[in-house]
């Protein structure tokens, strides 16, 4: 979801949302239909972004070029990393990283590059332990950002991208909303929560190994896996907008197959408490109504 420049949100994918018809009109001239609607006070506009970080990119790009967008509020599913949390949880990371740079490394022996962060060993997960691994390691390396405020075709190395203060604070007003934890007559395993001030991070393959999942956590600590939210922050970002993005965990990423819970039963339950949890904080952003929001594209009903 994104907030405009008219002080209106608007919203990156939601689909049950654009079923309660808060949405009444649709630019079908660009790549993708964005739907623009309401929701209490504020006009918003909806758009799926597709999946990855190119797709992600490109739509928020799109997004920010062509509407008088002020913010950007994106929200899905994700993998959860931090076995503390359960299926269904609700997460506001303050941050992201991406986690799909590397530098994939000669040998295990190699130095560490200047922009790296952290190395991933395969010997590290040899079964029996001891061995050498030809895969050698990979370092994880920080993004070039060219920052809106910093010198032109200077990038800065970062790491993390933080999502927005002045939202985050709004979405600090949430703590403690009751999501539900059964719909349909399918229920989680425990109550889903409201989960603020933890770290997730993006990469561009689908992460579905316990062990991988436990490293991402270990050294980032981070509580959530996905493959678009680094790429709509750091766009955000780099356009000076401000950006939030809201996740429900769908499952304990690489937990099936320890014959946990399968994620599928619960989708239904983890999109109705996401989308409930960004509607309050929409409601909750001050803003005027001023009119509809389609930049310089066609509307149509």
């Amino acid at each position: 979801m994104a907030l405009s420049r008219l002080r209106n949100p608007v919203i990156s994918r939601a689909p049950s949302l654009l079923r309660a018809r808060f949405f009444s009109s649709t630019c079908r001239s660009l790549p993708r239909r964005y739907h623009i609607g309401t929701i209490g006070s504020n006009d918003v506009i909806i758009v799926g972004c597709g999946t990855g970080l190119v797709n992600a990119a490109a739509t928020t790009q799109v997004l920010l070029d062509f509407f008088k967008i002020s913010a950007v509020i994106h929200f899905g599913t994700a993998g959860g990393a931090d076995s503390s949390l359960s299926v269904g949880d609700v997460v506001i990371p303050m941050q992201f990283s991406q986690t799909g740079l590397w530098d994939w490394l000669k040998s295990e022996t190699a130095a560490q590059p200047d922009n790296g962060v952290a190395d991933l060993e395969f010997r590290r997960y040899h079964i029996p332990a001891d061995g050498y691994n030809l895969l050698g390691r990979v370092a994880y390396m920080k993004e070039y950002f060219f920052s809106p405020t910093g010198e032109p075709d200077v990038p800065e190395r970062k790491f993390w991208f933080e999502a927005s203060e002045d939202l985050l604070q709004i979405a600090s007003t949430l703590e403690g909303i009751e999501l539900n934890q059964c719909l349909n007559k399918v229920c989680l395993p425990q109550k889903p929560k409201l989960v603020l001030g933890v770290n997730g991070t993006t990469a561009n393959f689908f992460v579905d190994n316990a062990a991988y999942r436990d490293f991402l956590h270990k050294t980032f600590d981070v509580a959530s896996i996905d493959m678009e939210s680094a790429a709509v922050i750091m766009t955000s970002l780099a356009n000076g907008h401000s950006v939030i993005a809201i996740r429900g965990l769908a499952n304990l990423a690489g937990s099936e197959e320890e014959g946990e819970d399968s994620s599928e039963s619960y989708d239904a339950i983890v999109a109705a408490n996401v989308e409930k949890t960004v509607v309050a904080l929409v409601n909750n952003i001050p803003s005027t109504r001023l009119g509809r929001i389609c930049g310089h594209r066609k509307c149509s009903a």
